[in-house]
């Protein structure tokens, strides 16, 4: 019987630890005791944190652990790749990975890809120079943490202090018009397929939390044709071999543009459930395959309209649905409070709801 480590124990990691149970593979869950939801779910439990690295790939390697998988999360994506690397088990090297993780670092490195359209960076020293619509967020992390929209010199200084609330580095780049969306993709010995592009709903300035996603993204096929390329060239450039990826783009008019590369399926249900809802393809199962090192790449097919809408002030109009029977389009939803909240980063919201159907829903 196979052996799999999942580093984490958060709800993130739930389906990856359902996944490989189903599949026959023994499950070793490494994490802080302390909600560690994936507990009574695995195999065997560590408490153990998935920052001591090295503690964690003794106890692998004790174990005869075939391969270490994690998703949805930037901190055990790093921590991952660390030990599968100790190990010499498949993976991403670490330093891709903590590369990947530097915004800065990634806009450096994918200017030159052809098709692909960079915004103005500005030095964070020298604010004068600033060109005003802006953006400005912190060099690492993800969720929309500590992103501000700026119109102004004064907006500047406050979306500076903001900023460094969560990372003392920043990145001060040029505003860009147009709709979002992430493309989800799979690599496996440094070749890669895209499985699906998300369309994504942002509540706009000054944050830009995200308020739905939809697959597949209504975009003409001649220009998904060109993401795809496009996100080959951006995965080979930065060196990553192995994994799930949850790259955020933006287009503009013909332009596509970069935001940022997460080195981990997308996180908001969009690797464990949209995407397996819209296509036949299984993709924690495939994360799990390509840790294991036993991975086959094949056609990913269309099969319906999926989607996730989260409930929260900006997005007040779904409230209705969930005072309502559930429909037959209606997968799962969920609400914590009828007070809703203004959301300022994706972790704050009320609820969600997921649905599916054989034709787009607009609510």
């Amino acid at each position: 019987m196979k052996k799999l480590a999942v580093i984490g124990a958060s709800s993130g990691q739930i389906p990856i630890v359902r996944k490989a149970i189903e599949m026959g593979i023994e499950v070793h869950c490494f994490a802080w005791e302390q909600g560690a939801v994936c507990k009574p779910l695995c195999d065997y439990f560590y408490p153990i944190s998935i920052f001591d690295t090295n503690e964690i790939t003794a106890k692998c390697r004790e174990l005869g652990i075939d391969g270490v998988a994690t998703n949805a999360s930037e901190e055990t994506a790093l921590a991952a790749a660390v030990i599968s690397e100790n190990l010499k088990l498949n993976g991403t090297p670490s330093d891709v990975i903590k590369k990947i993780q530097d915004k800065r670092e990634v806009r450096r490195i994918t200017a030159r890809i052809d098709d692909l359209s960079t915004p103005l960076t500005f030095d964070a020293r020298n604010i004068a120079d600033v060109k005003f619509p802006c953006v400005v967020k912190p060099i690492k992390g993800s969720a929309k943490r500590g992103v501000s929209f700026c119109n102004s010199a004064s907006e500047l200084t406050e979306a500076i202090e903001y900023a460094q609330q969560y990372n003392d580095e920043l990145v001060i780049e040029e505003y860009i018009n147009g709709n979002e969306y992430s493309v989800e993709s799979i690599s496996f010995h440094g070749t890669h397929q895209v499985v699906q592009i998300t369309q994504k709903v942002t509540s706009g300035f000054p944050h830009f939390v995200e308020l739905e996603h939809h697959q597949p993204a209504l975009i003409p096929d001649s220009l998904k044709d060109r993401v795809s390329k496009i996100v080959d060239k951006i995965l080979t450039v930065v060196g990553y071999t192995d994994g799930a990826t949850h790259i955020e783009i933006k287009i503009d008019n013909d332009n596509i543009y970069l935001i940022e590369i997460n080195p981990r399926g997308g996180g908001d249900h969009i690797s464990d459930t949209l995407v397996g809802l819209s296509t036949d393809f299984d993709y924690i199962r495939s994360i799990i395959e390509v840790s294991l090192g036993n991975y086959e790449f094949h056609p990913v097919n269309q099969k319906a309209y999926s989607g996730i809408l989260f409930l929260n002030k900006q997005n007040s109009r779904i409230q209705k649905y969930f005072d309502c029977p559930m429909a037959p389009w209606m997968i799962e939803r969920h609400c914590d409070s009828e007070t809703l909240r203004e959301s300022v980063s994706n972790y704050d919201r009320n609820g969600y709801l997921i649905y599916s159907s054989s034709n787009p829903i607009h609510l």
